[in-house]
């Protein structure tokens, strides 16, 4: 994998090497890095996937919906800064967008300035090593000797050197085939890593510790969700992971690292009809903090605890409810001021379902991810696949969806709708008829979307059941059914704050 020749390769040249710029390892690196979510299969396709029997059209973009994607990564290295030197730090990831790179000085941070900062991607062939020291002196060993001059040129078949002085100046051409032996290059003259350049002034020249911070792609996590549950004993043994890739062309050591779920805004939707800017909004993310450092390999995948497991944990029956699918991603950038959108279903179209619900101890919410569900088999200890869906977080407990429920149905539809155009507002009454036609009471989680723009609030004075906000666009209502009864939910909702209409 060198050179042609059977005994070319290049070795640093150590004696009489002049250090141009001051470079920083990672070895002296503390590295903390935010890294944000993959956007999940559900967030993309509507609420229940791209083909399902709820899959929203146009799903994630329609609406001009957007994810954070990468990371942001801050690193503390220890460099020497001379006043109009260049100081280079070295290891940094080659997918680093250089317009979001910066640098300050822990030290002393008001003495540092920038004058100039570059990118200099990695070099990984012979031939890129050779041509980032094109103009340096360099040493050639050959059959008849070894020959030192300046390298002028570089390609597969030859290079070209520089020798001698004054009127005995010339050009020889080596062929790297045959003549060829060994290079030996300069030693501190850069480095074949990814590398961030800066030519610094500063007012105390010396040994300093400098901040550096860049957003980077090829980071990137997903959750995932192992629930084994107990169907004899009511018990789940459940656990919760992070999933973190790296495809940036870097290690890190000892990362510090925090993951962010959601945090999603809105752009501009190049198909508003209305010609008008659309307002930027964004829906709350949620920071997960991994409590010990963690060491992410270059082409790495490595997992980790976002709680702690549960094993026995005591689960609940319920049956989760949904009268439509959650259309919010498609009205994220333009409120949905139309009253004569979904203002009624007709009955038994909802989606009802058998779930399991476990408490989370200490935990609020967890983001969203698959989860995949086994039950341990009466004979043995054998494990069956039950089932595989989107994790359910709502006001500290996890919900898994198990299977259809047949015997209860519903139908939503609103019972008045207002918009006042001077507000800028639009009040909607909604109810959500149940009926249960099984013979054995069941508990229901009605979850209700509030897909019409980001900004809402339910009126606690006109809900017939007090409702929770299980997540940035849903409100859950509980109720208890019995045998071949039927209830009713109603609530009234408000959205408010978009710019235009």
């Amino acid at each position: 994998m060198g050179f042609p020749s059977r005994t070319t390769r290049v070795i640093p040249f150590i004696a009489g090497a002049a250090l141009f710029a001051t470079d920083a390892g990672a070895d002296d690196a503390k590295t903390t890095i935010t890294v944000w979510a993959t956007p999940s299969a559900s967030s993309a396709y509507g609420a229940y996937g791209q083909y399902g029997a709820y899959g929203g059209y146009g799903g994630y973009g329609y609406g001009g919906y957007s994810n954070p994607s990468g990371a942001m990564i801050t690193e503390r290295r220890d460099v020497d800064v001379a006043s109009g030197g260049e100081v280079r730090i070295s290891g940094i990831a080659s997918t680093v967008d250089p317009a979001t790179v910066q640098l300050r000085s822990l030290t002393d941070p008001g003495g540092v300035s920038v004058s100039e900062q570059r990118f200099v991607p990695g070099a990984t062939t012979p031939d890129e090593i050779l041509a980032r020291h094109v103009g340096d002196t360099v040493t050639i060993v050959t059959p008849k000797g070894e020959v030192n001059g300046v390298l002028r040129s570089v390609d597969a078949q030859a290079l070209v050197l520089e020798v001698g002085t004054g009127d005995q100046k010339r050009l020889q051409v080596m062929r790297r085939d045959s003549y060829v032996q060994d290079i030996r290059l300069p030693a501190g003259k850069g480095s074949d890593k990814p590398s961030l350049v800066w030519r610094l002034a500063a007012k105390k020249p010396g040994k300093q510790t400098v901040e550096v911070t860049y957003r980077a792609e090829g980071l990137s996590w997903s959750a995932d969700y192992l629930a084994l549950f107990d169907e004899g004993a009511k018990t789940l043994d459940f656990s919760a992971w992070a999933t973190l890739r790296n495809s940036t062309g870097t290690d890190f050591s000892g990362a510090e690292l925090t993951l962010v779920s959601g945090g999603q805004s809105a752009q501009a939707n190049p198909y508003n009809p209305y010609g008008v800017p659309t307002p930027r909004t964004s829906t709350p993310s949620t920071r997960f903090t991994v409590p010990t450092p963690v060491h992410v390999g270059n082409g790495e995948s490595v997992q980790v605890e976002i709680m702690p497991a549960k094993i026995g944990a005591k689960a609940r029956s319920v049956v989760a409810f949904e009268a439509v699918q959650d259309l919010s991603p498609n009205y994220q950038a333009y409120p949905a001021t139309d009253c004569g959108m979904l203002n009624a279903t007709v009955a038994g179209t909802g989606r009802a379902e058998v779930a399991v619900e476990v408490d989370l101890q200490n935990v609020k919410t967890l983001p969203e991810g698959r989860v995949r569900v086994f039950k341990r088999a009466k004979a043995g200890d054998r494990l069956e696949v039950l089932a595989e869906d989107q994790l359910r977080t709502s006001n500290g407990a996890a919900r898994i969806r198990l299977a259809a429920h047949n015997e209860l149905t519903g139908e939503r539809h609103t019972s008045n709708c207002q918009l006042d155009e001077r507000a800028r507002t639009l009040s909607e009454k909604v109810e959500v008829k149940l009926e249960n036609k099984g013979k054995t009471a069941v508990d229901v989680v009605v979850r209700e979307f509030m897909w019409r723009y980001p900004v809402w609030r339910i009126d606690p004075a006109d809900e017939s059941v007090k409702g929770v906000k299980a997540q940035p666009q849903t409100q859950e209502y509980r109720v208890s059914i019995p045998a071949n009864g039927k209830k009713t939910v109603t609530y009234t909702v408000q959205y408010s704050g978009w710019q235009h209409l």
